[in-house]
């Protein structure tokens, strides 16, 4: 074999190498983080809003982990649940296991979610709730163990 098949053997294999990196690469799953990026993002400053009216309250939302269930505690009573009132249960690694809760706090300003059908592992939760007509957002991380 000359040197000229060699090449022409090396070039083979390298074209194969990259349509075949080429299709495994096109096959992958790709998660975003949320579907409406671009509309999202436009609105980012009612976001940072509330984010910012949570923070200047004078008691926090509060939020306990007891393994089966999350106990929030609201700082104030939220008004009667709308479609923007909501609890969002976010698995960044599997956007499917996304859970959203309506929020309804009893007369304690608190609410039980239960996690114990959830799968292990990492997971946020993301709080909108409106009172006295302000809306309010609260974010927070926990494990399912």
């Amino acid at each position: 074999m000359n040197w000229g098949y060699k090449i022409l053997t090396a070039f083979i294999v390298f074209c194969l190498a990259v349509i075949g990196a080429v299709i495994f690469f096109m096959n992958q799953k790709v998660d975003v983080v949320t579907d409406n990026y671009y509309e999202k993002e436009l609105k980012y400053q009612d976001q940072i809003n509330r984010v910012n009216r949570t923070r200047a309250l004078k008691d926090s939302l509060a939020i306990t982990n007891t393994g089966k269930e999350l106990k929030i505690t609201y700082p104030n009573v939220p008004d009667k649940s709308t479609s923007k009132d909501f609890i969002l249960l976010y698995r960044p690694s599997d956007d499917k296991k996304d859970v959203k809760i309506p929020v309804s706090a009893d007369s304690l300003k608190s609410q039980v979610v239960s996690i114990e059908r959830l799968d292990k592992g990492y997971w946020k939760l993301q709080i909108n709730w409106t009172s006295s007509g302000s809306e309010y957002y609260h974010e927070a991380a926990f494990l399912v163990k």
